[in-house]
């Protein structure tokens, strides 16, 4: 299966689009495969072009935007030409889903870009270096041949295996043996340590582990029918995120701290989303914060 890169472009910057996809599929063919936004696999019938990109962003591996020549700007008195302004949104969209080192834009060398670029390397060609300047895109490409891409961390998706592998087996199988059994969910603010917080939990609140085949949780000793869980799974959320944002200095990373509570948050609600579906079950679950 072959990583796949988008190419997008504006009508009249297309033939720099089909030349760059030429160009990529003949030197990268064995790990590579371009498209660009004619080819038919973007925009769907019956769907707007806004839902398209926003999807084309997440499926490829890259996305290369070619900022032709292509329109004129008034800019405090003075006249620039520009790329197209559907170019420039693309550019964000795609930037934003795969990162610095997996979008790339190729501008015309004549045109001008958003003040963000400034002091910012972007390959310009013409009409005489332009093969040289894709020879210059698709050396940043193969330095990336050997790794991968970390998405945005996916809370949402942990908090649907958590929903899947554990609170519906286990309100299944205890809801049989008594329907009016409790599971609170506690999710940890600080979820660096969660197993420390699991001793700590269960040895404030006299809680014992239940057994027998598993979704096994904890009860607490002097409530019937009440059990409690800590998912683990959330460790996954502090080990991404490291690399994400790396620690470069002892102590409290604050950047690392508001993306775990947004990510926590997200979370939770996509747990109580999931779980308000149930109609059955939904009375004997609660998610709270320690």
């Amino acid at each position: 299966m072959r990583r796949k890169i988008f190419i997008g472009s504006s009508s009249e910057g297309y033939e720099i689009a089909n030349q760059i996809k030429d160009q990529i599929n003949s030197q990268l063919r064995d790990w590579i495969e371009c498209e660009t936004w004619k080819d038919g696999n973007v925009f769907s019938l019956n769907k707007a072009t806004l839902e398209c990109l926003v999807k084309a962003s997440r499926k490829y591996d890259y996305g290369i935007l070619v900022a032709s020549k292509d329109d004129i700007l008034i800019k405090r008195w003075k006249i620039f030409n520009v790329m197209r302004d559907n170019v420039l949104f693309e550019m964000g969209l795609f930037l934003g889903s795969l990162g610095l080192q997996r979008a790339f834009l190729i501008t015309h060398d004549k045109i001008s870009l958003p003040s963000d670029y400034n002091g910012v390397t972007v390959v310009k060609y013409n009409d005489k270096n332009i093969n040289d300047k894709i020879s210059s895109i698709i050396s940043e490409i193969i330095k990336t041949k050997e790794s991968f891409n970390l998405k945005p961390v996916p809370s949402a998706a942990l908090a649907l295996g958590y929903f899947q592998s554990f609170i519906l087996p286990f309100a299944k199988k205890h809801f049989e043996l008594s329907p009016d059994f409790q599971l609170k969910i506690l999710l940890p603010t600080n979820i660096s340590d969660i197993n420390a917080q699991i001793s700590k939990y269960k040895a404030e609140n006299l809680s014992i582990q239940t057994t027998g085949d598993r979704p096994i949780a904890y009860q607490y000793e002097n409530a019937k029918n009440k059990y409690w869980d800590i998912p683990t799974t959330l460790q996954t959320i502090d080990n991404l995120i490291d690399y994400f944002v790396p620690s470069l200095e002892v102590g409290i990373n604050v950047e690392k701290q508001e993306w775990i509570q947004h990510e926590l948050r997200n979370f939770k609600g996509t747990l109580e989303t999931l779980i308000n579906k149930q109609d059955v079950y939904k009375s004997n679950f609660a998610i709270e914060f320690l």
